[in-house]
C-alpha cells in the first residue's frame, strides 16, 4: 500500500513538474519568436496548442474528485486519461508537422484514413482541455456548434444549412479553419507577450505600487477604499489583461479594507468586480485588447486609444462617484491617516521602473512597431531596471518563477481560443454569422437602438464565462459586419463590441469577475453579481452614448463642440449615479431620484437646447432642493466640500 502511494505521488509530481515546465518553455519560446522571427503559422500555433494543451493536462486533473478518491482505480484512472490525452494531442500536433506540406498540396478537403484520425484525435483533446480550463460554459457551445454542423441540414427554413459530411467536420475542427485559426493567432502573437509583461510586474512586486499610489490618491476621503479599488484596478487591469485576475491581485488588499471601513461584503465583492472592468478598456494598453482590435480591422493603435479615452475615463468617473456617494449614504467615516500608506523617496526608483516600462511600450507602438515587439520591449525594460532597484531585484528562482508564471497565465485563453477557433469556423461554414448579421441589418433599417440592442445581447450572451480577449474574439465575427452595415464607422462598431465583451464578465448568471470579488469578500455570487451590474450601468449605456455623440470619440470637428458634450457627458454620469445611489448631499426621496435621473438623460441627449434645460434644471436641484439636512446626512462638513 505504502508502494503504491509512493508510486503515485512521484507520478503526480513528475507531472506537474512537467506541466510547469512546459510553461516556461512556451514563455521562452514567445521571447525566442519575438526576437529572431517566427515559424510557419502551422508549426508556430502548433507548438503553443501542444505545450499549452499538454501543461493543461498536467496541472488540471480530468476530474478532482477522482484524484482525491480514497479508491486506487479513480484514482489511476484518472492519470491514465490525463496520459491519454497527452498522447493524443501530441500525435495530433507531430503528424501534421510531419506531414503538413502534404496535406496541403495533396490531401486538402480529400483527407485520408489517417489524417481523419489525426483530426479527431486532437479535436477530442482539445475539447477535454476546454472543459479543464474554462468550464461547462465554453465547452457545451463548442458543442452545440459541433452538433449543428453535423445535424443542421435536418433543420428546416433559416437556421438550416446545406449538408456538410464528417471528414469535412474534422478536417476544419482541427485545421487552419478551427483550432488553429484566427483566435489562435492573436493569442500566440499578440497577447501572450502582455500576459508574461503582466507576470514580471506582479513577480517584481512593481503590480504592488499601483495598489500603493492609488490608496495614497484616494484614502483620504469617505469611502476610500472603495476609490482606491477603482484607481488601482484601473492602471493594473489595463496591462494585466485579465478581468478576474486583477479582481484577485488587486480585490484581495481593497476588498477587506472595503468591509473594514463599512460596506457590505456582496458591495465590495462588485466594486472590486466592476472596477477590473475598468483596465479592459482604459488606455493607453486597454487589457491588450486595443492590439487585437487593432490587429483585426487595421486600424491604428493610435487611433484605437484616442478613441476609447473619454469613454474609459466617464466609466471610471461613474464607478467612483457611486462609490463616493454610497459612502456618503451610508455614512462611512474616513480612514484614518495612520492607516494610509505614505509617499516616500523609496518609492521613486519603483515608480520610475514602471513608468519606464510602460513608456517603452507606447513609444515602440506609436513609432510603428508590432504589439509584440512593443510588449517585448516593455518587458525587457522592465526587468532590466528591476536589476538596479534592490527591491525589485529578481534573482535566479525569480527568473524561473517569471518564465513560470507568464506561461501558465496564459494557458487558459490559449485554449480558449482554439476552442473558440471551432466556433468560428462552424459559424463561417454554415452560414449562420450572415444569417444573424441579416437579422441584425433587417431589424436595424427599421430601428437601429433596437438592432443594437440585439447586438449588445449577443455580446453579452455569448462572451459569459470567457476572458475579454476570447469574449471579444468569438462575437466579433458575427456582429461587427452587421452594425457596420448599418452606416456606423468601424472603429465604432469594434469598441461597442468590446465594451459588451467587457461588461459580460459582470453579468449574470455567469459573472466571472462577480464570481470572483464574491470568493474574496465571502459575500452570495449572484447578490455580488447583481449588486455589479447595478454599480457598473453607465459601461451598459456607454456604448449607445457614443453612438449618438460622436465628440466622446473626439471625432467631432469642433474642439469647442467635443468639449460641450464631454462636460455635459460627464455632468449626466454623475447624475446617473446620483439616481442610482439615492443620495446627493442627502439622502432623496424617490420622486427626486426620478428627477435626476430625467436631468442624466437630459444631459446626455443630442440636442441642445434639451442639453441647457437639463444642466439649469440639475443646477436648480443642487442648489435650492438638495440641500444638506443634519438629520439625514450623515457626512462631515469636510465631507460636504469635498463632494462639492
Amino acid at each position: 500500500m505504502t508502494q503504491s502511494l509512493t508510486i503515485e505521488s512521484t507520478l503526480d509530481k513528475c507531472l506537474k513538474i512537467f506541466g510547469l515546465t512546459l510553461c516556461a518553455i512556451v514563455a521562452a519560446f514567445t521571447f525566442y519568436t519575438i526576437l529572431m522571427g517566427q515559424f510557419t503559422a502551422q508549426v508556430q500555433r502548433g507548438i503553443f496548442l501542444l505545450a499549452c494543451g499538454c501543461a493543461v493536462f498536467c496541472l488540471k486533473p480530468f476530474n478532482k474528485k477522482w484524484l482525491e478518491s480514497e479508491k486506487p482505480t479513480l484514482r489511476w484512472a484518472n492519470r491514465v486519461v490525463d496520459l491519454s490525452l497527452i498522447s493524443l494531442l501530441t500525435f495530433a500536433v507531430v503528424y501534421l508537422f510531419l506531414n503538413y506540406f502534404e496535406i496541403s498540396e495533396y490531401r486538402e478537403g480529400l483527407p485520408n484514413n489517417w489524417d481523419l484520425i489525426c483530426y479527431a484525435a486532437g479535436t477530442i483533446a482539445c475539447l477535454d482541455a476546454v472543459r479543464r480550463t474554462d468550464g461547462w460554459a465554453l465547452l457545451t457551445v463548442v458543442l452545440l456548434v459541433l452538433a449543428y454542423l453535423f445535424l443542421g441540414h435536418l433543420i428546416p427554413g433559416f437556421l438550416g444549412h446545406h449538408k456538410i459530411t464528417y471528414q469535412e467536420i474534422l478536417e476544419m475542427s482541427f485545421g487552419m479553419n478551427g483550432v488553429f485559426g484566427i483566435a489562435l493567432n492573436v493569442v500566440v502573437n499578440v497577447v501572450y507577450i502582455f500576459i508574461i509583461f503582466g507576470a514580471i510586474l506582479r513577480v517584481t512586486g512593481a503590480g504592488e505600487l499601483f495598489i500603493d499610489l492609488a490608496y495614497m490618491l484616494t484614502g483620504r476621503f469617505a469611502g476610500g477604499p472603495a476609490q482606491c479599488a477603482v484607481v488601482a484596478s484601473a492602471f493594473f487591469g489595463s496591462i494585466n489583461g485579465s478581468g478576474p485576475a486583477n479582481v484577485v491581485s488587486t480585490g484581495s488588499f481593497t476588498i477587506p479594507l472595503m468591509k473594514r471601513t463599512g460596506f457590505k461584503p456582496e458591495y465590495a465583492g462588485a466594486v472590486e468586480a466592476t472596477a477590473s472592468c475598468v483596465g479592459q478598456i482604459m488606455p493607453p494598453i486597454m487589457g491588450v485588447g486595443a492590439f487585437i482590435m487593432s490587429e483585426i480591422t487595421g486600424i491604428g493603435y493610435g487611433a484605437i486609444m484616442l478613441a476609447a479615452l473619454v469613454p474609459a475615463i466617464l466609466y471610471s468617473i461613474s464607478l467612483m462617484a457611486n462609490v463616493r456617494l454610497q459612502a456618503g449614504l451610508r455614512g462611512i467615516e474616513r480612514v484614518p491617516e495612520d492607516q494610509i500608506p505614505q509617499f516616500k523617496k523609496s518609492l521613486i526608483p519603483r515608480i520610475i521602473v514602471l513608468v519606464l516600462s510602460i513608456a517603452a511600450i507606447l513609444w515602440r507602438i506609436l513609432s510603428g512597431q508590432t504589439p509584440a515587439t512593443a510588449g517585448l520591449t516593455g518587458a525587457i525594460v522592465l526587468l532590466g531596471a528591476s536589476f538596479f532597484v534592490k527591491e525589485m531585484r529578481p534573482n535566479f528562482k525569480t527568473l524561473i518563477k517569471m518564465l513560470v508564471e507568464g506561461g501558465k497565465d496564459g494557458l487558459s485563453l490559449t485554449i480558449s481560443c482554439a476552442g473558440i477557433g471551432i466556433i468560428i469556423g462552424g459559424i463561417s461554414a454554415t452560414g449562420l454569422g450572415i444569417k444573424f448579421s441579416q437579422a441584425i441589418i433587417g431589424v436595424g433599417e427599421a430601428n437601429l437602438v433596437l438592432a443594437l440592442i440585439m447586438a449588445a445581447a449577443c455580446c453579452l450572451m455569448i462572451g459569459m464565462g470567457l476572458p475579454t480577449a476570447a469574449s471579444y474574439l468569438m462575437v466579433v465575427f458575427i456582429a461587427a459586419p452587421a452594425i457596420t452595415k448599418l452606416g456606423l464607422p468601424l472603429i465604432t462598431a469594434h469598441l461597442f463590441i468590446f465594451y459588451y465583451a467587457v461588461m459580460s464578465a459582470i453579468t449574470p448568471p455567469v459573472a466571472l469577475c462577480a464570481y470572483a470579488g464574491a470568493g474574496i469578500a465571502g459575500s452570495d455570487p449572484l447578490k455580488t453579481g447583481v449588486m455589479a451590474v447595478r454599480l457598473g450601468a453607465i459601461g451598459f449605456l456607454l456604448p449607445f452614448l457614443w453612438i449618438y455623440n460622436p465628440e466622446l470619440m473626439l471625432m467631432g470637428d469642433h474642439v469647442v463642440a467635443n468639449i460641450w458634450v464631454i462636460l455635459c457627458c460627464g455632468l449626466a454620469v454623475v447624475a446617473l449615479a446620483s439616481a442610482n445611489t439615492g443620495y446627493l448631499r442627502r439622502k432623496m426621496l424617490a420622486w427626486e431620484r426620478l428627477a435626476i435621473l430625467l436631468v442624466a438623460f437630459g444631459l446626455a441627449f443630442p440636442l441642445i437646447w434639451v442639453r441647457i434645460a437639463a444642466l439649469v434644471l440639475g443646477l436648480v436641484f443642487y442648489l435650492f432642493i438638495f440641500s444638506p439636512s443634519p438629520k439625514t446626512n450623515p457626512m462631515t462638513t469636510s465631507d460636504q466640500g469635498a463632494l462639492r
